[in-house]
């Protein structure tokens, strides 16, 4: 049985919205972003969303190197190659599912954010922020700042063995040397 995720199909194509909703889907998606990023977005917020970049972004502040390449837009290119502009959004959602969104809250596929579907990309938003809102604590931070996994590198066994290896290349430069 298939998801809507994975099927390609997406609840906002069978709803249909009045402008008005669009508009509050609109200013709600903004607020979010721009204070999650702390950076202002550009007026065409569907544009803006449509390459993924923003999402990568997002998905990156919460949880640093969730998707490890985004592909941004140059000075001299401003526009990203629609493959580009996939696989930003094919990481975005891949990461949301990693970080542990339930994929039936997810329900936004790449042409939902290609085609500039901004409520479905709402609601994916909103399911990522509610997840990351529930455990704060769960494997956010990087596995670096943990004192437990440098500790283990330190042990007794370890130092022993590296001093013997150490005396042991020592001994072979010697021997070479004479």
């Amino acid at each position: 049985m298939f998801t809507l995720g994975e099927s390609g199909r997406s609840e906002s194509r069978t709803t249909l919205r009045s402008p008005k909703e669009e508009r509050k889907d609109l200013t709600q998606l903004r607020k979010t972003l721009e204070s999650r990023l702390k950076t202002s977005l550009p007026e065409d917020l569907s544009e803006a969303l449509s390459n993924g970049t923003v999402l990568c972004q997002l998905v990156n502040q919460i949880r640093p190197r969730s998707v490890s390449i985004i592909h941004i837009p140059s000075p001299a290119v401003p526009k990203l190659s629609s493959a580009k502009s996939r696989l930003n959004v094919e990481n975005f959602i891949t990461a949301c599912r990693k970080l542990g969104v339930p994929e039936v809250r997810i329900l936004c596929v790449c042409s939902d954010v290609l085609l500039c579907k901004l409520h479905s990309v709402l609601r994916c938003v909103t399911a990522l922020l509610a997840v990351e809102e529930e455990c704060p604590t769960h494997h956010w931070a990087p596995a670096s700042s943990t004192s437990s996994s440098s500790s283990s590198l330190l042990s007794p066994d370890f130092l022993l063995f590296y001093c013997c290896v150490m005396a042991l290349l020592y001994a072979a430069y010697c021997c070479l040397l004479t």
